[in-house]
């Protein structure tokens, strides 16, 4: 390890050594394409313009991507570069192995690519997750191996989820409501109580929130993620706002109650992009309801615009 970790360190000082203004903002850039900000917004884009059903399975995959990354990083401990041999321009206390920029730089993308795998788009995908990956060597977080090692982990998770994620949507579409709202609250639950340090516990108490949701909007509400470019405009434009305010909005206020209040506060945000949201579009006639039933007050009946009303009398 100490000749690996010596190695890393020649690639670190290599790198730093054309440092310059320019450099520093374009890696920090980079940096945050693999960020939870960036994230914040990209998922939330998918989710309520674009396509639903793609955009939740990239939020669970995500989720799990990130929680598996820092329980590794905790049971591995292994460190970082050190600010006495390198520069290191973004500090972090947990360990380095492996890199959740590149693990999750790789789910992510390589997902995504995988609906449409044109050889454009799998270049395009393969650069961006080089460059986010690097950039982190760049700033002096993360030594290469680092980073094979978060593709490494990232590649197994993503060629598990291709091979039997279509399998088990279907089989959650098919089952009964109990079964399904025990495994979408039971899992996250679970994963918080064997490991919820500074990374994984906001992505276990976010798909806490993201899977109960999305179980009782497909049981009731059936969103459609359609329609014209204004309602789309609309509901990106203001689901983003109400998200950025529980996620910075809300962690001072809930900071002094500790773990519990962070758990509430992405548990919330998660809930959110599946289930608020989506009803609330709803509910104000920027969004429909698949099947062909309309959405919103105006022109729709009573029934259509809330699912809870639609039980025979």
């Amino acid at each position: 390890m100490d000749r690996l970790e010596g190695w890393g360190y020649e690639v670190i000082e290599a790198l730093q050594r054309g440092r310059t203004p320019v450099f520093d903002g374009l890696a920090g850039f980079l940096s945050f394409l693999g960020d939870e900000p960036f994230y914040l917004i990209l998922i939330p884009v998918f989710y309520w313009g674009v396509d639903r059903a793609l955009a939740l399975r990239l939020t669970v995959l995500l989720m799990v991507s990130t929680w598996v990354n820092g329980a590794f990083k905790g049971l591995v401990d292994l460190p970082r570069p050190s600010p006495d041999r390198v520069d290191v321009l973004v500090h972090y206390d947990s360990g380095g192995v492996p890199s959740g920029h590149a693990q999750n730089a790789l789910v992510v993308w390589g997902f995504l690519v995988s609906r449409r795998p044109v050889a454009l788009a799998l270049v395009a995908a393969a650069l961006l997750v080089i460059l986010i990956s690097a950039s982190r060597v760049y700033l002096g977080v993360h030594f290469p191996h680092d980073l094979v090692a978060g593709w490494l982990l990232g590649g197994l998770l993503l060629a598990a989820v291709l091979r039997w994620g279509p399998e088990m949507a279907r089989w959650l579409d098919a089952a009964p409501l109990g079964p399904v709202l025990a495994l979408a609250l039971g899992i996250p639950a679970l994963m918080l109580l064997v490991h919820r340090d500074f990374e994984a516990l906001p992505a276990a108490a976010t798909l806490l929130g993201a899977a109960g949701g999305a179980v009782w909007e497909r049981r009731r509400l059936r969103f459609d993620a359609g329609g014209d470019g204004r309602r789309r405009v609309l509901r990106v434009t203001v689901g983003l706002a109400v998200a950025l305010a529980i996620w910075a909005g809300l962690r001072i206020p809930l900071a002094s109650f500790g773990d519990p209040g962070r758990i509430l506060r992405y548990a919330l945000l998660g809930a959110w992009l599946t289930a608020l949201a989506p009803w609330f579009f709803v509910r104000v006639g920027w969004a429909g309801r698949e099947g062909g039933r309309p959405g919103g007050v105006a022109g729709s009946s009573s029934a259509d615009a809330d699912p809870d009303s639609a039980r025979p009398g």
